[in-house]
């Protein structure tokens, strides 16, 4: 069977349609970026080969026909604009280079990962979480100072903040707010008092582990009474544990207490008791173990100026050490 020498080949898939237009869109912006900096010729040429994938494209019924222009085009771009298309090694340069430097830019505004490395929040958080801390809960802060660019919100009560500690700002804690700028504070027992009113707290009736590194002197593993506490206002309910009895604990603020910043500590109106009001600019956060946690009871308030960031949830959470042990259980779980 003969074949007509003006047969027309095989019509190109829409993917290379595209494919051939995008190299003209970059071809044209090559013309117009670097244009000036090539002689006449060359720009001719290169803009001839243009014109000629353009009616390859237009035309669209022979895949042949347009795969040559597309050559064309591109060896003439190669040759004429050699000095400013970019190698592919550069190409993978810089997408490393961006990708890090959005991660760098995510980690200094808006999300951040922590690690959990001592049993104070317990039963909330435990040793060998692995956290996100959300950076912009609050505002936007300048990266590695204590400057705020601006600021939308305050801690609530009963948010789980971390923040660099008062006494060694290079040191990260994270402890739950307890009372904010206004408040008075004061413990005793098992009662946390915000503003003269204790707040709601009930036995769950478990008994819980206190912190799975510490032992009694007898070997034998600290236990606690978990209990579920409301923060003052009722917004939040969250889990604390006591270790001891109620009546063994110190009382907070004590008659010796010293003043601390961020606390302004006096005997109540009715003079029955000292409390501390919390002053304006700091936050009073404990620590969910509520007997092995050293937290405002012992250096005072948390300056905004301090804040990190409100936690948000565990992405990991074990030990990676000789023996591997995944808490499977506790990955994903946000931190109420």
């Amino acid at each position: 069977m003969e074949v007509d020498a003006g047969a027309v080949g095989l019509a190109p898939t829409r993917r290379a349609l595209k494919r051939s237009r995008a190299f003209v869109n970059d071809a044209s912006r090559l013309i117009k970026k670097h244009g000036a900096k090539v002689s006449d010729a060359d720009r001719n040429t290169v803009l001839a080969a243009i014109e000629g994938l353009d009616l390859a494209i237009q035309e669209g019924h022979d895949e042949a026909r347009l795969s040559a222009a597309e050559s064309l085009l591109e060896s003439k771009v190669d040759r004429v604009f050699a000095f400013a298309r970019k190698s592919p090694a550069r190409e993978y340069a810089e997408s490393i280079v961006l990708a890090l430097l959005i991660a760098g830019l995510l980690r200094a505004f808006v999300v951040e990962a922590f690690k959990i490395p001592t049993g104070s929040m317990i039963p909330t958080l435990a040793v060998g979480d692995h956290i996100f801390v959300n950076k912009f809960s609050y505002g936007l802060k300048l990266p590695f100072t204590r400057f705020w660019f601006t600021q939308w919100g305050q801690p609530n009560r009963g948010d789980v903040i971390v923040f660099q500690y008062p006494l060694d700002p290079s040191t990260d804690y994270i402890k739950r707010v307890v009372a904010v700028a206004g408040d008075r504070v004061h413990v005793r027992g098992h009662d946390v008092f915000v503003n003269g009113a204790p707040l709601s707290h009930r036995a769950l009736g478990v008994e819980a582990i206190v912190d799975p590194s510490a032992t009694d002197l007898e070997g034998i593993e600290r236990q606690g009474t978990a209990y579920a506490e409301t923060s003052a206002g009722g917004e939040k309910e969250y889990t604390v544990i006591y270790e001891r009895n109620g009546e063994e604990r110190v009382p907070f603020p004590s008659p010796l207490e010293p003043q601390h910043d961020g606390l302004e500590c006096a005997l109540s109106k009715d003079g029955t008791v000292r409390e501390c009001t919390v002053q304006e600019g700091f936050v009073f956060a404990m620590g969910d173990n509520r007997d092995n946690s050293s937290d405002g009871r012992v250096w005072g308030g948390v300056p905004l100026t301090h804040l990190e960031g409100r936690a948000l949830f565990v992405w990991f959470s074990g030990t990676m050490g000789e023996e591997i042990n995944i808490l499977w259980d506790r990955i994903g779980m946000p931190v109420r």
